[in-house]
């Protein structure tokens, strides 16, 4: 039985942003992996796209220093170091509620890194225990935050952030609109969590029928009413 279940408004936002942060790991890794995987063989026309895209701030000018500064660059806030040391600093505040035994996945990850970083190494692979602790973390995080409701703002966190990348990576419609059912679902076990008036835009946008990411106004209007559909 649950002893408590009340989560004040600065754990409900950190528990956001721990599910976004943590999230935003796991999929810019998966990017840069195979944005690496192109450099290697590929003409820059091959991973231009995923470039760009991925170093939102256009601070990289080789290929070096994109890879270099997406892996640790800490005042990127789309880089893994930067991601993930806000991950874990959010996750430090909520020791209590996730327990020390998932906490520990994050603090091997940021370990990792930084030692990875210090060594001055490029191999994007090297990286890949991130990956694999990312995943054992939300395992971990299932079975130990026994209050339902934090694993639910955690969660829906996590979905938001899977389907803002998702939107920014233009994928197809049916990825967006999986994507979106699982906010809705997350929204459907916490009443009032997200903003009416941006869910009631969204639901108005994400139809096979207007679906164009190619259409940039479109395009930012959804990324816009995504980070804005929560009340945390």
């Amino acid at each position: 039985m649950e002893k408590n279940t009340i989560i004040s408004a600065n754990k409900a936002n950190c528990l956001f942003w721990l599910g976004r942060y943590e999230e935003r790991v796991y999929i810019t890794l998966h990017l840069l992996r195979k944005c690496y995987d192109m450099m290697i063989d590929g003409e820059i026309d091959d991973y231009l796209p995923i470039w760009t895209k991925l170093d939102v701030l256009g601070v990289y000018g080789t290929n070096d220093e994109f890879t270099q500064g997406m892996m640790y660059d800490d005042a990127n806030p789309g880089s893994i170091m930067a991601a993930q040391t806000k991950a874990m600093d959010n996750a430090i505040l909520l020791r209590e509620e996730i327990m020390s035994e998932t906490l520990s996945y994050l603090e091997m990850s940021v370990a990792l890194i930084k030692k990875c970083r210090e060594e001055k190494n490029t191999n994007v692979m090297q990286l890949q225990p991130v990956i694999d602790w990312s995943l054992a973390f939300w395992g971990a995080a299932e079975q130990r935050l026994h209050n339902h409701k934090a694993l639910y703002i955690m969660m829906m966190g996590r979905n938001i952030e899977n389907l803002d990348m998702l939107l920014r990576f233009e994928y197809d419609y049916s990825r967006i609109a999986q994507a979106y059912d699982s906010v809705k679902h997350y929204s459907r076990l916490l009443p009032g969590l997200l903003d009416e008036n941006m869910e009631s835009q969204l639901d108005q946008l994400i139809i096979s029928q207007k679906f164009h990411l190619s259409d940039v106004e479109y395009k930012n209007k959804l990324l816009a009413f995504v980070n804005q559909l929560t009340r945390v």
